[in-house]
């Protein structure tokens, strides 16, 4: 079992979320990208962001593990939803 982000010093967030981001799909990886070069620019000492981010992506990163291509039909089933809502 991975450790509590919270337990976690930023020396330790920043070697997990390096390792994550090599691990996921290329779509997902340049959002995970995006997603983190935003935290490490705002977060400026503050580890909450960066400790909610490592938490979101280890999440991404099983659903992926364990079915493959899962985030992008949850997209497009989320699109054609609102679709209808419009």
């Amino acid at each position: 079992m991975l450790p509590s982000t919270l337990d976690m010093t930023d020396a330790e967030l920043t070697a997990e979320l390096a390792d994550l981001g090599p691990t996921l799909p290329v779509l997902l990886r340049a959002e995970f990208e995006n997603e983190y070069e935003i935290v490490r620019r705002e977060a400026r000492g503050d580890l909450t962001s960066t400790r909610v981010l490592l938490a979101k992506w280890r999440g991404v990163a099983a659903a992926e593990q364990k079915d493959p291509g899962i985030s992008h039909r949850v997209l497009a089933e989320t699109a054609q939803l609102l679709d209808r809502d419009v």
